[in-house]
């Protein structure tokens, strides 16, 4: 329910041939497989082993990598890279590490342990977080005590989990169909429907509505695309999925003239869209309102002519709301003649550099009011942020790293692996990658419509999604950054996603939660 895009006009970028997309759309745990086979040169020696998970077993008897990384709390993947550039550039003797204690300044924590000591060291690209279950028996365990215990809570868990969805398969919302007109539709929650509870709820305070209905950019596209293409929408039956406070639906009928819209919401916003409606002297026997999930509720008729949605999140595909127009698409839309408004996406990255963002965001957690507070540094790290960021900033070309187009994509298209080269634009530093998407009214219409949420275009509620490093680097203009950029679902965050990006030698890892 968050918004839509345009093509960018740097599509250009995008330039892989199929076989070549194909090897890069390879799954996760076949990527972080390849990216530790490569032959590695020993840390504590001059000896080449075959790969990472070899030297580390090798190194087992002597320098066990798992009690180390306990022992001295290193948790994060910025925290091990400094470990192995210490390593390659002290040359400290594995008996010189196990004699150090357990410290909150480890030698390794000085920012110089950033620099690469080899290049495209494979040594670098294991990640402690998904990597260690290559080792084999080299596992991160728990004793016999702590694993009972754990194991109890586990259960208490599940049962307070079932207890509470008993309770609430117990309770029922009476609605009087006959002044609200309202639709609903009551079915067994399951572990997706615990999950949206909370998403949905968001969307009942008017906050959230009253943001994107101040976004003109976003807003006014949409009421644009409607007023510039009445006889696409004349006499059509209209969905709208996510309709909100109602504005997208009864713009369709006093507007585009449809022949009937259909507003699904989730959210209780919808009981006020269906008051505003009647505020507004809407008919009521064309404008229809059903509260659920558009996956779970019967529409009251068999096709519709278009479906009409502002469902796009940030980084675009935030909120994985894109299932939903999916599956309407799919069960819902007149297949030779129906229309999705809108219909052409694509996300694209720069790099930028702002000492006032860095410093806001990262530099600040090292000195607050003479206390070091580099724990939350590290968790501001391994964040997306959503924010401004100047056009004047921008240090780099634009490369489209994402095409969508609603009439062709599944849900397979939330995760993707796509490489990058940004072209440098003036020599400096760089704090950091910054994302936005475009999106396009296009297909069969009279007017076509589209918006950027590019820093280099008016701003929107969406911002743009940044990714900072946990360094600068230096840039030269005219050089080539190039890279990789994989976005995954968060195993465990059903509208979350978990996005990599492989550069400078190094891989880094960042939610959006």
């Amino acid at each position: 329910m968050m918004s839509s895009i345009n093509k960018t006009e740097h599509q250009q970028n995008e330039s892989v041939s199929s076989d070549d997309e194909e090897n890069f759309l390879d799954d996760e745990q076949d990527e972080e497989q390849i990216n530790v086979l490569e032959q590695v040169q020993g840390l504590f020696s001059s000896d080449v082993f075959p790969n990472v998970v070899d030297m580390f077993r090798a190194y087992q008897s002597q320098f066990d990598l798992i009690d180390f990384l306990k022992k001295h709390q290193i948790h994060s993947q910025y925290d091990y890279i400094r470990l192995i550039n210490y390593i390659r550039s002290e040359k400290p003797s594995v008996e010189t590490l196990k004699q150090l204690k357990s410290s909150s300044s480890p030698p390794w924590t000085d920012e110089k342990y950033f620099e690469t000591v080899i290049d495209n060291d494979p040594a670098l690209q294991f990640d402690i977080e998904e990597d260690l279950n290559q080792l084999g028996d080299l596992s991160i365990t728990t004793n016999g005590h702590d694993h009972d215990e754990l194991k109890q809570a586990k259960e208490r868990i599940r049962q307070l989990e079932d207890m509470v969805e008993t309770l609430k398969s117990m309770t029922s919302r009476f609605l009087d169909d006959q002044s609200s007109k309202v639709t609903t539709s009551v079915k067994t929650k399951n572990q997706d429907d615990v999950q949206d509870e909370g998403y949905f709820a968001t969307y009942n305070h008017y906050d959230i509505h009253k943001e994107m209905l101040q976004d003109t950019v976003r807003t006014e596209s949409y009421l644009e695309c409607i007023k510039s293409n009445v006889d696409v929408f004349r006499n059509k039956v209209v969905l709208d999925v996510g309709c909100g406070t109602g504005i997208l639906s009864m713009a369709c009928l006093k507007y585009g003239q449809a022949k009937m819209v259909i507003a699904v919401d989730m959210s209780d916003m919808i009981y006020d869209a269906m008051a505003i409606a009647k505020e507004n002297n809407m008919d009521e026997s064309k404008l229809v309102f059903i509260h659920g999930r558009i996956e779970d509720v019967t529409l009251p008729v068999e096709k519709v002519d278009i479906i009409i949605s502002e469902w796009m999140g940030y980084f675009l595909l935030f909120e994985c709301m894109l299932e939903s127009i999916i599956f309407a698409r799919n069960q819902y839309l007149d297949k030779e003649n129906g229309l999705v408004l809108p219909d052409d996406f694509s996300i694209n990255m720069s790099a930028f550099h702002s000492d006032r963002l860095y410093h806001e965001h990262v530099d600040y957690w090292s000195n607050v009011y003479g206390f070091e507070m580099n724990t939350i540094t590290k968790n501001i790290l391994a964040d997306g942020h959503v924010m401004i960021v100047p056009a004047e900033d921008i240090v780099t070309s634009d490369c489209c790293i994402k095409n969508l187009d609603v009439y062709t994509c599944s849900n397979d298209d939330i995760g993707f692996t796509h490489p990058f080269t940004l072209q440098v634009l003036k020599s400096g530093s760089i704090s950091g990658f910054v994302c936005h998407f475009d999106v396009n009214f296009s297909k069969n219409l009279i007017e076509k419509v589209h918006f950027s949420t590019s820093p280099r275009s008016p701003s929107t509620h969406w911002k743009q999604t940044v990714f900072f490093l946990p360094r600068l680097y230096s840039v030269q203009e005219g050089e080539d950054i190039q890279g990789k950029l994989v976005c995954q679902r968060h195993p465990h965050e059903k509208r979350g996603l978990i996005i990599h990006i492989h550069v400078f030698d190094s891989k880094f890892k960042f939610y959006l939660e």
